[in-house]
């Protein structure tokens, strides 16, 4: 066999996920992509209206009706006591859904979050605190969930695919920008969770992944547009953005071909070589020697990059001072 063979290493068919804010946005799109291609899906949000539409959407669009299972939980998951409760019910939902009743999904994907750009300083204790808890406490506490499920189930057989804890950071988990001071933080705390778990998790048989996509146009991002500080809008000005479909279809994509950082687009690709780390990245042996080549090359070229994005903020506080404005006022 070719070391550049490509094999699946996510199939979705008869599998159980379990997708957390699911209801809406990437996490919707993802349960309506899996649901098509023969997945059996449990959405969790906090609003249970958003929830009962959304669970008709998927139901609609699963490829064999009859056969698939599908759930929709409500729960708050920056609440640890929440979080146990909601994960009982995902036992036994899973217990009636696997064909041996084990009470574990095969893969749970976090994409429960979002932000309120602004300056930092600009922001109240109370929103620092709320970003804190929606992006980086709700994953952290679903995974611990998980992972208790995921180990207290019986062990999947050899021909079986592992288990699946997979993770949603951002392009700002790799490198902040202005704007983002309540929010890049969470998703560089995600990924760092995500990156010790995929060590720990070799103990259990279970894989650990982690998506990092761009800007995405999702419910959310007219709501950021309202608080988005230009400066921020002026460096974001390359990044076209991406619909919450194409970023679903590219971070399954990226799962079938074995990537554990998986990026939704060339401005990723540039983020993540710029921290290659000591992070597996996953995919065929020629996936691999082309991220070795990224990787050298951002080494150099990052210092640019770093001196460009600089340059941006430098050239705005002239414009500011030029037009007679308070930069201590810039929003």
């Amino acid at each position: 066999m070719s070391i550049f063979t490509r094999r699946n290493h996510f199939p979705i068919s008869h599998r159980t996920f379990v997708i957390t804010g699911g209801s809406q946005g990437t996490g919707l799109s993802l349960a309506l992509l899996l649901s098509s291609r023969g997945g059996n899906v449990c959405i969790i949000a906090r609003t249970q209206s958003k929830l009962n539409s959304a669970l008709e959407e998927i139901k609609a669009a699963a490829k064999d009706p009859a056969a698939q299972k599908f759930r929709a939980i409500s729960c708050d998951l920056t609440d640890p006591t929440a979080v146990e409760r909601g994960f009982e019910e995902v036992r036994e939902w899973c217990k009636g859904v696997n064909e041996e009743g084990q009470g574990a999904p095969d893969v749970v994907w976090q994409c429960a979050g979002g932000t309120k750009p602004g300056y930092f300083k600009n922001q109240s204790g109370e929103r620092v605190v709320q970003e804190a808890m929606g992006n980086y406490v709700s994953t952290a506490l679903t995974a611990n969930a998980a992972l208790k499920l995921m180990t207290s189930a019986p062990p999947t057989r050899p021909n079986q695919p592992q288990r699946h804890i997979i993770f949603t950071s951002s392009i700002l988990g790799f490198h902040p920008l202005p704007g983002y001071n309540t929010y890049s933080p969470s998703k560089a705390a995600i990924r760092s969770l995500a990156d010790g778990l995929r060590s720990e998790c070799l103990l259990y048989n279970i894989s650990v992944s982690c998506c990092f996509p761009a800007t995405i146009y999702s419910p959310g991002f007219e709501e950021e547009q309202k608080t988005k500080p230009e400066l921020t809008k002026i460096i974001e000005g390359s990044d076209e953005g991406q619909t919450c479909e194409e970023v679903a279809g590219r971070c399954v994509e990226g799962l079938e071909r074995g990537e554990v950082s998986v990026v939704t687009g060339w401005m990723g690709r540039v983020f993540r070589g710029a921290v290659w780390g000591g992070t597996p990245k996953g995919g065929n042996w020629g996936t691999m020697v082309v991220e070795m080549v990224v990787a050298s090359v951002m080494g150099v070229v990052w210092r640019l990059i770093a001196w460009w994005l600089d340059g941006d903020v430098l050239r705005y506080r002239k414009k500011l001072v030029k037009e007679g404005k308070n930069v201590m006022d810039a929003k």
